[in-house]
């Protein structure tokens, strides 16, 4: 497990407050590591296709300079 050590804005830091004050999280730690995990989550598709389109770039100038 990591540590991070992260700084908000005021307004999303009373946002995030007010989530553990109505019971929804036990912590603002654990509010950060529901978004984070959602967004990975959501983006992990992208992230895999911009390394295979690197990937078939980088292939691709490989032939063409090994011609």
């Amino acid at each position: 497990m990591k540590t991070l050590s992260i700084t908000v804005p005021d307004h999303l830091a009373e946002r995030i407050h007010d989530y553990v004050q109505s019971g929804f999280f036990m912590s603002e730690p654990d509010v950060v590591l529901a978004a984070m995990s959602e967004f990975v989550r959501c983006n992990r598709v992208d992230l895999m296709e911009r390394f295979a389109r690197e990937d078939i770039a980088w292939a691709i100038k490989e032939v063409h300079t090994a011609k």
